[in-house]
């Protein structure tokens, strides 16, 4: 009884260890980047598309797909009071500019347990 016990405890934390190791692994495919040093394009775009935010854009996520091979750039700003998600491919194309809800929910709840 207690053999299998074991033997099930090694199996199910080698399951949860190799989970962890996919997640880490997605996580590690982004690097964060000076905006200086992302393609003139990808600047140009988010520049473009940050116009009136509190602060100007200093550093980016640079992700590259394990897919497909495809690099995405993308910038959280603020935009009168709202928190936004940018996310621009290597060309310079925008491909999503969308309100980050998670981002305001955070930050609502950080402002009310301040009070």
């Amino acid at each position: 009884m207690s053999r299998r016990w074991i033997i099930a405890s090694l199996l199910g934390l080698g399951i949860a260890g190799a989970s962890a190791a996919v997640v880490r692994a997605e996580e590690d495919n982004e690097v964060k980047v000076k905006i200086e040093e992302v393609p003139a394009a990808v600047r140009a775009t988010l520049i473009r598309e940050s116009a009136g935010a509190k602060e100007p854009i200093k550093s980016v996520d640079k992700e590259a797909s394990k897919k497909d091979k495809k690099v995405v750039y993308e910038a959280d700003v603020v935009i009168d009071g709202k928190n936004y998600e940018i996310k621009v491919a290597e060309d310079g194309s925008l491909i999503s500019k969308k309100l980050d809800e998670e981002e305001d929910e955070k930050d609502a709840k950080d402002k009310k347990e301040k009070k």
